[in-house]
């Protein structure tokens, strides 16, 4: 597994320096071997950088040119080599993008500006469909992790979700509208999924956030239902939001400081303040829920998931509590319990 970053996000060009860097998450936990691979960016630099589903390659918006340009990564024994670059697609969008994603199958990209226009395209660099957001300005846009939704946030107080549809054979259909989260009293600054995209999270201007049930039969006209709505302390700047993979944690990012919040419950789970000198401009939990990445200033910092750990002890216990449990699943239980509390544990 592995994670990237783009050495230039949200600054001038003055300051951007044409490197991408790719990291192996299974160092994080190390002190000393914690290698980085670097790849040069010709003429430009980039804002927005993800992997490709099966780790071959990278797929970055370049800031300048406004196109997407792709990176083939060969690996050997478990490291980086010989980056080259390959196709690039055309310019499609006049206004910075604030929206970049490639579906977990591989089948299809999508940027979207900050404007109201959202591309979708194939995997060579055609475009597949155009959609208009309808949002007056759009915050941001993704993709589910089940590659079968595009949702956008923004100046309203309803966030947007297409269905991306295509054929048993692989061919492209259509995209069409599927649902909408609503409930906010005003604009919405982020969202997001958790892994199987049957909860997403959203963040709002007013102050509050809510967890979606999004795992519906929207077909037949059934609509998400809010299962959690929570506080937290706006600032001036925009807020950021993440899930962790299990749905279990909520990460709120505003200006420099986290809020942690029980996704179950909408209890506070602490905050890290005041941690970096700029502005948070990007926030991830790692795909096993162990690490909060955070991007500010020149860094990407790694946190442990504290709270992941106390939500998930915290169900365990109650789990072990139920009667008509088989032998196995007690011990399975009373062993995560056991793991948990010796984390929890160090950082007492």
């Amino acid at each position: 597994m592995y994670a990237c970053a783009a050495s230039a996000i949200k600054v001038s060009p003055l300051l951007a320096d044409r490197i991408l860097f790719l990291w192996s998450t299974k160092e994080f936990a190390s002190a000393k071997n914690r290698r980085s691979f670097r790849i040069n960016v010709e003429y430009d630099y980039a804002v927005r950088v993800r992997w490709s589903p099966d780790g071959r390659a990278l797929v970055a918006y370049k800031y300048s040119e406004g196109c997407i340009e792709v990176y083939k990564v060969d690996k050997s024994d478990g490291w980086f080599l010989n980056p080259t670059k390959g196709s690039t697609f055309p310019r499609a969008h006049m206004e910075d993008i604030v929206g970049f994603g490639i579906a977990p199958d591989g089948k299809y990209l999508m940027t979207c500006s900050n404007k109201t226009d959202l591309t979708v395209w194939d995997v060579r660099g055609n475009v597949l469909e155009k959609i208009d957001t309808f949002l007056m300005t759009t915050y941001n846009a993704k993709i589910s992790p089940c590659g079968k939704f595009i949702g956008a946030c923004g100046f309203t107080s309803d966030v947007p979700l297409w269905e991306v549809k295509f054929s048993r054979s692989g061919e492209f259909q259509s995209i069409q509208k599927a649902f909408d989260l609503s409930g906010h009293k005003s604009g919405i600054y982020d969202f997001a999924f958790d892994q199987d995209s049957s909860k997403t999270v959203t963040v709002c201007k007013d102050g509050t956030w809510k967890i979606y049930n999004t795992n519906i039969e929207y077909h037949k006209g059934e609509m998400p239902r809010c299962l959690v709505t929570g506080t937290y302390e706006p600032t001036s700047a925009a807020a950021l939001v993440a899930i962790s993979p299990s749905g279990e944690v909520v990460a709120i990012a505003t200006g420099n400081s986290i809020q942690f919040f029980n996704a179950m419950s909408g209890v506070s789970e602490g905050f890290i303040e005041t941690m970096c000198s700029g502005q948070i401009t990007a926030l991830q939990f790692d795909s096993m829920g162990k690490y909060l990445l955070v991007c500010a200033d020149r860094y990407i910092r790694i946190f442990h998931n504290i709270p992941g750990y106390k939500v998930a002890l915290e169900s365990a216990v109650k789990k072990l509590k139920q009667p008509k449990m088989s032998a196995a699943m007690r011990e399975r239980i009373e062993l995560q319990i056991n793991e948990n509390e010796a984390f929890l544990k160090k950082f007492e």
